[in-house]
Parts: C-alpha cells; structure tokens; sequence
C-alpha cells in the first residue's frame, strides 16, 4: 500500500517547535480527511514522541544543520488503512540501552497488560536520570494498538541515531 505524507520536519526542535507542529497537523489532518477520532490518538503518539526527542537530544544541538544527520527528524505517513509515525534523533549512546529496555518492556505486554503496567507505573514513583518514567511510551503502544519499533545506527563515538516508529490502523 502507497502511503502519502502527511507532515515532515527536521532541524531543530524546542517547545515552541512542537506547537508549530501541533498546528501544522491540524490542518494537514483537514487536507488529508483524518477523522477526528484519529486526529486525536495522532495527537496524543505526537505530543509523546515530540517530547522524548526533547529529553533525549537537548544534550546535541544541531544548529540547524539538518545535512549533519544529528537533526531530529518527524515524519507522519498514510495510506488507506493506516497512519505512521516516524521521529529520528541523535541519542548518547549511554542512553540506548535504557531507551532499548524501556521499548523491549512495554513490547512485552498486551494491551490489559499495559493497562497494569501505567498504573504501577505511575504509583511507583520511580524515574530515570532523564524525567521519565517510561509512561510516554506506555500510553503510545496503549493507544496504537500495536508494538513501538525501533533502531539505533552509530553515528560517532557518542552518539548513536534513533529512530523510532508507531503505526495503528484507521
């Protein structure tokens, strides 16, 4: 299946960029005939996998050079059945191995399960050397209904690039 995309953007990304982005949806999602029921679960995998690029590359600065490959990169697609979610960032290679664990973890669970696994999650208390407690990633794979994909390439001695990728059906 052919798919069509939605929405890109790669260079730098703060707060302020995300509610560009945020905007720059909704009119796509208009453009692009997404229901609103859809619009909504876009929304929410966006708002979580904008924010994990933020924790995890505000230690980089790619200073707008989006050729060095360590720009952080989004990217919605479509086809008929379903929408795909891409992000791509420059991670310290120190923090694959937890973002790895994290993934794997809620990988693991089915969807009763991950329901379980957000409410210990969240009574716990527990949080990583970055802010999360993994929470993001649970509420991801709970409202795609399907696994988190992801990879990790080398891109220096430091620095590792991961991309990251959610798909449901529509």
């Amino acid at each position: 299946m052919l798919s069509k995309s939605v929405l890109s953007y790669q260079g730098p990304l703060s707060f302020s960029t995300i509610d560009w982005l945020l905007s720059e949806f909704k009119l796509a999602a208009q453009d692009h005939d997404i229901s609103f029921k859809t619009y909504k679960k876009v929304i929410s995998i966006m708002i979580e996998a904008l924010e994990n690029i933020t924790r995890y590359s505000d230690q980089f600065s790619c200073n707008g050079d989006s050729k060095s490959g360590f720009c952080p990169s989004f990217f919605i697609n479509r086809s008929t059945s379903s929408i795909e979610l891409i992000t791509k960032n420059p991670v310290k290679i120190r923090d694959v191995g937890s973002l790895r664990s994290t993934i794997d973890n809620v990988n693991s669970h089915n969807k009763e399960e991950l329901k379980e696994l957000y409410k210990s999650t969240i009574t716990n208390g527990e949080f990583t050397a970055k802010g999360g407690a993994g929470l993001g990633f649970i509420e991801m794979a709970k409202t795609a209904g399907n696994k988190l994909e992801y990879t990790f390439e080398s891109l220096s001695k430091e620095y590792s690039l991961y991309t990251f990728r959610v798909f449901f059906n529509i």
